[in-house]
């Protein structure tokens, strides 16, 4: 592995490391255990559960709105309709879901 492979590999596990710092409160709080901030040389993943958000360049605080985004979704609006554009503010919401 080169010099240059390996001080990216340090950067991407120090970020692994803040992101699930700063999010394992709000995960705990919500009762979510299967989740995870997947660094790699292409892409960075939230996975929670079996959904996957990319998050590529993202600060802490959006990683934070894309969970806001995801309780949104999988909590309220489980029992709750959002109205006429419903599918529309779904949409925009799960943008960056990736789909399996």
């Amino acid at each position: 592995m080169s010099k240059r492979e390996e001080a990216l590999k340090a950067i991407s596990m120090s970020k692994r490391d803040e992101v699930l710092k700063a999010i394992s409160p709000i995960m705990k709080v919500f009762g979510i255990e299967d989740y995870d901030y997947e660094v790699n040389s292409i892409k960075e993943t939230l996975r929670i559960y079996d959904t996957r958000i990319g998050c590529t360049a993202n600060s802490i605080d959006a990683i934070i709105n894309e969970i806001i985004g995801y309780l949104f979704i999988n909590r309220w609006c489980r029992y709750r309709s959002l109205g006429t554009f419903s599918t529309q503010a779904k949409n925009v919401i799960k943008r960056y879901w990736e789909k399996d």
